[in-house]
């Protein structure tokens, strides 16, 4: 194994200051890396509150109801469902929390005598919901496949969707 390889790195006395310094026999070129600034206006958006697109006539076409046992993760897919309505120029509303379920179980840690040694557990159930006003049927169909194509392990979601027709006149 040859010794060229290695950085030597030999004291010597500096004569003013009486401190040891290290002089580098071997150095190694620079690495240089892009520019914070660049990457973060590349990603600003990714990190604003989603955008919205004001209702016309305030006519509610779907409620979307999100459940799921991790908050953050439910938060994060009302986070992109929102997104992706803007994208779809459908007006949203906010995430609107729904009261938590919670169920309990308590369960014989023996499965023979001991009865008074019991656990106990737990099971919360978070649920949040998006309302879309003002759109058209087929792009909220379009909108509802799209999440369910991109829903992740532990949310589930109900979808109910509002159809409105004309009322035909009536002859006397």
């Amino acid at each position: 194994m040859s010794t060229s390889r290695f950085i030597r790195a030999t004291p010597r006395l500096v004569a003013n200051t009486r401190s040891l310094t290290t002089k580098v026999v071997e150095s190694k070129p620079v690495i240089e890396l892009p520019k914070a600034e660049r990457i973060s206006n590349e990603f600003s958006e990714v990190f604003e509150v989603p955008k919205r697109i004001a209702a016309t006539h305030n006519i509610p076409v779907c409620n979307l109801q999100m459940r799921g046992y991790l908050p953050q993760q439910l938060d994060f897919y009302a986070d992109f469902a929102r997104r992706a309505a803007y994208h779809m120029g459908m007006p949203c509303s906010g995430t609107i929390p729904l009261p938590t379920q919670t169920s309990h179980w308590t369960v014989i840690r023996s499965p023979f005598v001991h009865k008074k040694s019991q656990e106990n557990f737990e099971r919360k159930t978070h649920k949040r919901l998006l309302q879309i006003k003002d759109a058209h049927p087929e792009v909220v169909e379009r909108w509802i496949q799209y999440l369910t194509m991109n829903a992740p392990a532990g949310i589930g979601m109900r979808a109910t969707k509002m159809e409105f027709e004309a009322l035909g006149k009536q002859k006397l």
